[in-house]
């Protein structure tokens, strides 16, 4: 089980004295930055925001407030969820993008511009534990979230034939190939996909069905079938020639026999007659 975000320290310092907490705890000092900056406007340095110096700044901002400063404990249980609800959200890239979103569209918040050292898990935990709703609702709200993105992931099956280990890289490098041909504008600025994680993300942030996705990864199949065999057939020329039906028919028979194609065969066959020069020879 994961602590409440880091752990907690017993070093005294003024916002303990003057919070009369003997313990910090960093996901309480999150919230507590941003519920002053969001909701009391106490114009806080944004770049002390989870920064080294937040503490310092807490307590500048909260020397004069003695009355808020007793009900700071009322707001944390009016507000904050325990960790253990919390514990799903993980330090992963693409779920922190994804569930951004879905908190942004679930709360209507976006916390200030210039957090800059707010990121991650610590980011997502502070958007839900800013949320001012009731905190039933926001238990139920966040389970629910928590459903929502295990249904999403299930989805990832249908990008499997892209995870292969051997010529994954070369297939995703392939679909962005195909997307910024057949779907992105020309003024997109979609940064090029190269990997499985990348091309997750990018069908992540796009509204696209499940039927519309389906037939994209269908026609991305199909590039990289024609592309491997352009690749196969670099050295190769095509010839037409006329044959007579009962060569062809012995032909067929001969490309069913050794489980051949039709130009695998002839192939074979002059190579042969090059090296050995046996039936030829005489005619």
């Amino acid at each position: 089980m994961k602590n409440d975000n880091r752990a907690r320290s017993k070093d005294a310092d003024r916002l303990s004295e003057m919070l009369q907490e003997p313990y910090r705890n960093h996901r309480h000092d999150i919230w507590l930055w941003l519920y002053l900056d969001y909701y009391r406007e106490a114009r806080l340095d944004r770049k002390t925001c989870n920064g080294l110096t937040m503490r310092d700044e807490i307590a500048r901002a909260l020397r004069d407030q003695k009355y808020f400063q007793s009900r700071i404990p009322r707001e944390k249980d009016r507000l904050l969820l325990p960790i253990e609800k919390l514990d799903w959200i993980e330090e992963d890239e693409r779920q922190h993008r994804w569930l951004i979103r879905e908190i942004e569209r679930m709360t209507d918040l976006r916390l200030p511009r210039g957090l800059v050292h707010l990121t991650g898990r610590d980011r997502l935990i502070a958007m839900i534990d800013l949320w001012d709703v009731d905190l039933a609702e926001k238990a139920s709200e966040v389970e629910l979230l928590h459903r929502d993105w295990r249904r999403h992931k299930a989805k990832d099956s249908d990008f499997e034939w892209f995870s292969d280990k051997k010529e994954g890289e070369k297939r995703c490098v392939c679909a962005w190939e195909w997307l910024k041909k057949k779907h992105l504008s020309p003024l997109s600025r979609q940064v090029p996909i190269s990997n499985y994680q990348e091309l997750l993300m990018f069908f992540d942030q796009e509204e696209i069905g499940r039927h519309e996705r389906s037939a994209m990864i269908r026609e991305i199949k199909r590039r990289w079938s024609r592309k491997q065999f352009d690749e196969r057939a670099a050295d190769k020329k095509q010839v037409n020639v006329m044959l007579s039906k009962t060569v062809i028919a012995q032909l067929d028979a001969l490309a069913e026999t050794h489980e051949l194609k039709r130009a695998q065969i002839i192939e074979r066959l002059v190579r042969m007659e090059a090296d050995a020069g046996v039936y030829l020879a005489d005619v």
